[in-house]
């Protein structure tokens, strides 16, 4: 029998802090996130997202790619229109282009009483009457940016330490399993 590796990725780093980001009523979720983060040069984050009503809400999700290139592709957009969120977690870093990239999903309850989710088109999630707060952990020792993920065909978010970013990468991240067992870079 085969034995599948952990897909987990971890990289030490002290370099961390943390933040509250509070959006108010008519705030798109994305434009404020990218706001802030220029404003006090974060460059990778995690951030969690606590619930709230929207006024509007857009979000994708996957199914199976039927030619097998991928592990999955998104559909067409879903508009629920006025929604609840119920809580979303997102990771801000690099996109390939080397440009400010908010990768989120969440759950959400439509004024139907259906719960929907996936990935959160955040430029376009309007904050409504309760606001939304967010949860940040900023990271400056370990940046998130995205590459080609060679089992699921998809760029993915990977951690990579700031300054040496390529070969840094291949040097320190382990499977998180194995995290006691980390070897530091070459210098």
């Amino acid at each position: 029998m085969q034995r599948l590796s952990s897909r987990v990725l971890s990289l030490a780093g002290s370099g961390q802090s943390n933040w509250v980001l509070d959006l108010s009523e008519g705030a798109s979720i994305g434009d404020c996130v990218l706001n802030a983060f220029v404003r006090h040069d974060i460059q990778s984050a995690h951030l969690d997202l606590m619930g709230g009503h929207l006024l509007s809400a857009i979000f994708f999700t996957g199914y199976p790619d039927p030619s097998g290139k991928r592990i999955a592709q998104y559909g067409a957009p879903n508009h629920t229109g006025s929604a609840t969120l119920i809580s979303a977690m997102g990771i801000y870093g690099k996109d390939r282009q080397d440009k400010p990239l908010l990768h989120c999903h969440g759950c959400l309850v439509t004024d139907h009483g259906l719960t929907q989710g996936g990935h959160l088109d955040t430029q376009q999630c309007i904050v409504g009457h309760t606001g939304i707060r967010i949860y940040i952990t900023a990271t400056s020792e370990v940046q998130y940016v995205a590459r080609l993920d060679a089992t699921s065909g998809m760029y993915v978010f990977h951690p990579q330490l700031a300054g040496n970013m390529e070969r840094a990468a291949d040097c320190v991240a382990v499977p998180a399993a194995h995290e006691h067992e980390r070897v530091p870079p070459e210098r």
